[in-house]
């Protein structure tokens, strides 16, 4: 684990951001209490340092028409070259949101989005003709009960 310092006003800037990411400068250095040109120095900074990795826009998967969030856990056969070709797969494919490799009984865990169950089933028929893979799990998500991936990171920066 890394031993970040972060100043009191960097943790400002981040906090800020991340509750909304289309401030302009002025109203940051406002929230934090310091010049706007402190504060584009802060975010370049932040940015320089690798702590900002970029800034996004969150979009609504249902209301663009993604009913159908799944989650596939794969076994992958050991042999490197096979598990070249799925990777390739994986990373080209839009329907990968997230790809994480695991230690433990499996070795992938992919987040995925689809349409319809038809598209969703095409894809798993797909992965599933890699000769890579040696067993899939995949989960379908009913209902989201929590959806804030920047709550742990709020919670660090309130400190």
């Amino acid at each position: 684990m890394i031993d970040l310092k972060l100043k009191k006003k960097d943790k400002c800037i981040l906090r800020a951001l991340l509750t909304n990411g289309r401030r302009s400068y002025a109203e940051l250095g406002r929230q934090c209490g310091v010049s706007r040109q402190i504060a584009l120095e802060h975010v370049r900074k932040l940015t320089a340092a690798g702590i900002i990795r970029g800034f996004s826009v969150s979009l609504d998967s249902e209301k663009l028409g993604f009913a159908f969030q799944a989650y596939t856990l794969i076994i992958a056969k050991p042999e490197r070259h096979l598990r070249e070709e799925l990777n390739a797969f994986l990373r080209e494919s839009t329907h990968v949101r997230r790809i994480q490799l695991l230690f433990g009984r499996f070795d992938f865990f992919l987040e995925l989005l689809f349409r319809d169950k038809n598209e969703m089933t095409a894809f798993l028929q797909e992965l599933q003709a890699f000769e890579a893979i040696e067993r899939t799990e995949t989960f379908i998500v009913n209902q989201t009960i929590k959806d804030k991936p920047d709550d742990a990171f709020l919670g660090f920066l309130a400190q």
